[in-house]
């Protein structure tokens, strides 16, 4: 608590400065200065933005609490997806992050949601865009320093969970003449406690999982950015970033296993682990662009690195108890699992953006080269002794090498009529080398993806579009490994080398009124859906294991109304109604042949000014999602409500926030999935209800000579998890 309070204090001192550094401005000529500000929610022809700044629930989060908030997506269980929708990509200043799964959660937890300008929810992207990821793309956009500025601030956030948690960090932009600067630094420490409940019912047994976990990080980030103009038509550029993340996870796992004819506790299984990971995250994006001529056109190229190192180091032991405690002879196992992650991608592209008096035309090319390597372990640690289980253990190299090209014209064909017509190829190799299985399997594909776009305005109140578009999702990096990992003696999951990518078609039928009312009709079909599916060996201690297979195919069709409102300057609310119908038929007998039904969804967020001058400010968002279906399992109902208080300073240079997180701890999810004839129910939290305090302080000559007026106007890194 000391260290958290020195942080809040910290920054108190910052803010007496303001007026020494006023007095840095003095000097400066007049300026004439029209700020409007932005609408918290902006639709464009292909997108949804959502100005994360206006926005108070995400103050003093990171990247992912700003995601929580944004309109039409929903992290359930620390995943990400758009509502209605599965499998997507995230990028960050249009380039793609190449991790997926918890890796992307924690990446994402690296970005303060003050850094943050606006998330773009792309949901049918144009053929620029890699054709990765079956629902869309998510393109947050950072803060950037404006033109003869320089502006620096301080952070600190205090999170109470179940257990406390503290981040402190700072910036400085400058951006003068022909060279701008962007830095970031950042540290956090705290831990969370998730907590898993998991039952299976048997014929003749229901074993009942209770996990409660204790998960500590201890995260350091940082990020530099310089840029070159060398003249008004040429600029270049190179962007670092850095995380480095240290995780000890403190397992405890207690089942219960009860005789179903008897009703009586037959036997208990006691299980603890504690798992010590690291995470090290760097990568660096040169950059650069050439304007042609004043017309628009213009050359853009990137060539971008990205190193990823994952180690795990994981000791777990198993004890089997009779209901009164005893210990059952010979049912005691340990072991140390270690693992090692190493992943490099050189990637580069190329894209030229050429407006003529017929068509404004974009054409371009990208490659990109991934090589992940992955060591894995195995010591039984039962005997006191460390003994190598080579049977247990491999070593798995996967390369994968895409190149594609793309073109894509848009024309407004009257003053009413607007389309755009694009088409990407992409081809793809692969190579998974399973090195101790003595196993190579090697796949190539290419495809075509065609995007389409028809706009029709007879008025400045009224807009009608149509689009449609065919993507694809590849299978995450970890789940082509073929060997096992063991969670304990009962559980293991396992990868598939022969797993394929998903392919889908999306189309959407959309009218806006006014730009504040929009209803959407959608339609998705996807085909070859990946997944983990659970399956169990009653003939083997009832053996569970978590396998990946291509083995679902689905199609949703869905409504969606959102409204937003303006009123009186004072209120400002964001309201969305979506309904989907979904249907689900799995491809393998040993799951739900065919799952359908209707899912609900209802989100409101809404700001309150308090007072004239608009530095009070109160926020109040709710979103229930009724019982529904995902994929072939059935999911039970859930709703979230959030809080948040805002208050500004000296000059709203200096900003407190006070936000309650699900503070009725109503997102508890239950999911009941159906596998060999075998119901099992999971009921997961993952302790997000909080109570944080964040607190900003702004400070720098935010214009120099300077006349501003201001309007309201990433797949690999997708695809790794641990």
């Amino acid at each position: 608590m000391k260290k958290y309070t020195l942080l809040f204090l910290l920054i108190s001192v910052f803010s007496f400065a303001q007026d020494s550094i006023n007095k840095i401005v003095e000097k400066q000529i007049e300026q004439i200065e029209i700020v409007t500000k932005k609408k918290l929610i902006e639709r464009k022809i292909d997108r949804l933005v959502f100005n994360v700044e206006n926005s108070i629930s995400a103050t003093g989060g990171d990247a992912l609490d700003a995601l929580k908030v944004t309109p039409g997506i929903r992290v359930l269980n620390d995943k990400i997806s758009m509502i209605g929708k599965s499998g997507m990509i995230v990028m960050v200043d249009d380039k793609v992050i190449k991790l997926s799964g918890d890796d992307l959660i924690g990446f994402l937890k690296t970005i303060p949601s003050d850094n943050i300008k606006s998330i773009e929810v792309i949901t049918v992207p144009p053929s620029k865009y890699e054709a990765q990821g079956n629902s869309g793309i998510i393109n947050i956009k950072l803060n950037k320093v404006k033109q003869n500025s320089w502006n620096s601030s301080v952070r600190s956030t205090y999170t109470q969970t179940t257990y406390p948690a503290g981040t402190i960090g700072g910036s400085f932009n400058y951006n003068k003449d022909k060279i701008s600067i962007e830095s970031d630094l950042g540290y956090t420490n705290g831990s969370i406690a998730p907590s898993y409940n998991t039952t299976f019912f048997y014929p003749n047994q229901i074993w009942r999982e209770v996990n409660t976990n204790r998960n500590y990080y201890d995260l350091v980030r940082g990020k530099l950015g310089v840029n070159y103009r060398f003249s008004d038509k040429f600029n270049i550029g190179v962007q670092y970033m850095s995380s480095n993340n240290k995780k000890r996870n403190l397992e405890n796992d207690y089942s219960t296993i009860t005789d179903n004819i008897s009703n009586s506790i037959d036997s208990l299984i006691v299980n603890k682990a504690e798992n010590r990971i690291r995470n090290r995250f760097n990568t660096v994006d040169f950059y650069s662009v050439y304007k042609l001529d004043t017309l628009g056109r213009k050359i853009s190229a990137n060539f971008n690195y990205l190193k990823f190192k994952d180690t795990q180091d994981r000791i777990f032991s198993s004890n089997n108890l009779l209901a009164n405690n005893v210990v059952i002879p010979n049912s005691y196992y340990s072991a140390n699992n270690i693992s090692k992650q190493d992943i490099e991608n050189y990637s580069a592209n190329v894209d030229v953006d050429f407006p003529t008096k017929f068509a404004d035309f974009t054409f371009g090319g990208k490659v990109s080269f991934t090589k992940n390597k992955t060591d894995l372990a195995l010591y039984n640690l039962s005997s006191g002794s460390s003994i190598y289980d080579a049977a247990q253990s491999n070593r798995f190299v996967y390369k994968e090498n895409t190149e594609a090209l793309y073109f894509s014209a848009s024309k407004k064909l009257s003053e009413k009529w607007e389309t755009q017509l694009g088409l990407r190829f992409e081809t793809t190799q692969t190579e998974g080398n399973s090195i101790s299985l003595d196993r190579i399997n090697k796949n190539n594909y290419s495809k075509l993806f065609p995007t389409f776009y028809l706009t029709y305005t007879p008025d400045e109140n009224n807009i009608f579009s149509i689009n449609y578009s065919r993507r694809l999702n590849r299978p995450n990096f970890e789940d082509l490994n073929p060997f096992r990992i063991y969670n304990n003696k009962y559980q293991y999951s396992e990868g598939n080398p022969f797993l394929q990518p998903s392919y889908s078609h999306n189309m959407e039928l959309s009218y806006t009124l006014k730009n504040n009312w929009t209803s959407k009709l959608y339609y998705s079909k996807i085909t070859d859906g990946s997944g983990g599916i659970i399956l169990i060996d009653p003939m083997n201690n009832n053996l569970q294991a978590n396998i990946i297979l291509n083995y679902l195919n689905s199609q949703i069709i869905g409504l969606s109304e959102s409204y937003t409102l303006n009123l009186k300057k004072w209120f400002q609310s964001y309201n969305s109604f979506d309904v989907y119908y979904s249907n689900s038929k799995s491809t393998v007998p040993y799951i739900n042949s065919n799952v359908d039904g209707f899912n609900y969804n209802l989100t409101t967020n809404n700001t309150f000014s308090l007072n004239k001058e608009k530095t009070v400010l109160f926020g109040l968002n709710y979103s229930y999602n009724f019982k529904g279906v995902s994929g072939v399992d059935r999911i039970s109902a859930y709703s979230q409500l959030d809080v948040s208080l805002k208050f500004l300073f000296l000059n709203k240079n200096l900003s407190l926030a006070i936000i309650g997180n699900d503070i009725l701890k109503s997102s508890i999810i239950t999911q009941t999935s159906i596998t060999n004839n075998y119901q099992i129910i999971y009921k997961n939290y993952e302790d997000i209800r909080f109570l944080r305090l964040s607190l900003v302080y702004k400070f720098g000559n935010k214009d120099i000579k300077s006349t501003q007026i201001e309007g309201s106007n990433e797949e690999e890194k997708n695809r790794l998890k641990k």
